[in-house]
């Protein structure tokens, strides 16, 4: 009997269980940094933002993943962050990924759930209260009472992400909950022209003198922000994103809802 009981118990449940694996999506491929399943950014707006990451990935090996998604199918956003995360092996064998998972406003879901998800390796560096700092302070400025700015609350909750991570600042900033804090909004946008000047100068280099490759003496490094990172393989070609590398996630982070 208790056999019996124990199949008709799988048996139910597997659909439930099939279900949350649906839910997941799969990474497109080639694989990105920003993945707008929702359609929340523009063409522009999205490799914009893909160019940034990629460029810190390079420099730090950190991965900070972007998200979109117009439901989470009846599951927990922590628990889809989570999932996701892992699924996807977002970082390196270091567990030193960051997840940004957005589930925009939709008619059958009229609201907005935001998780930050950090990886084991970079929990000390971003601890529960910092990532929760950034949803409250951060992004839900421009989230809130239907503002619905995706665009603005990602590119600066990632910047204060890549900080942290690359341990420029120990602790998120306070006092941005004004939504024309202009001044916090043009740092970013500095910040975001910076790095694309950066990945400029670093093309045309690689059709000069500063040619990274063999003899180069080089070692086939990255640079970012004026210097050459270590010659970290990445498996990437022409400059793009070389892929997920089996990181994990335990539930570090924080989520929202606007």
């Amino acid at each position: 009997m208790k056999l019996k009981a124990t199949i008709t118990a799988l048996a139910l449940s597997l659909p439930a269980m099939t279900g949350l694996r649906a839910a997941i999506p799969a990474p497109p491929s080639p694989q990105r940094l920003v993945n707008d399943f929702a359609g929340a950014f523009t063409p522009e707006q999205r490799d914009s933002l893909e160019t940034v990451l990629v460029a810190f990935d390079d420099s730090t090996s950190n991965q900070v993943c972007v998200v979109t998604v117009t439901t989470l199918d009846g599951m927990d956003v922590s628990d889809y962050a989570v999932r996701l995360g892992n699924s996807w092996g977002i970082g390196s064998h270091r567990n030193n990924g960051l997840l940004v998972l957005l589930k925009t406003r939709t008619g059958e879901e009229d609201w907005i759930d935001v998780n930050i998800q950090v990886g084991k390796g970079l929990e000390g560096a971003i601890p529960d209260v910092y990532a929760s700092r950034i949803i409250r302070n951060i992004m839900g400025p421009r989230l809130r009472d239907r503002r619905d700015d995706y665009w603005r609350a990602t590119t600066l909750a990632c910047e204060e992400l890549m900080k942290l991570a690359s341990g420029e600042i120990s602790e998120p900033r306070d006092g941005e909950d004004d939504e024309d804090d202009w001044v916090s909004d043009l740092v970013a946008a500095l910040f975001i022209l910076l790095l694309l000047w950066i990945l400029f100068r670093r093309t045309r280099s690689s059709r000069g003198r500063f040619r990274s490759g063999p003899g180069s003496g080089l070692g086939g490094g990255v640079y970012y922000g004026g210097g050459w990172s270590g010659g970290r393989s990445s498996g990437r070609s022409s400059g793009g994103f070389g892929g997920f590398g089996g990181g994990s996630f335990g539930g570090g982070g924080a989520s929202g809802r606007f």
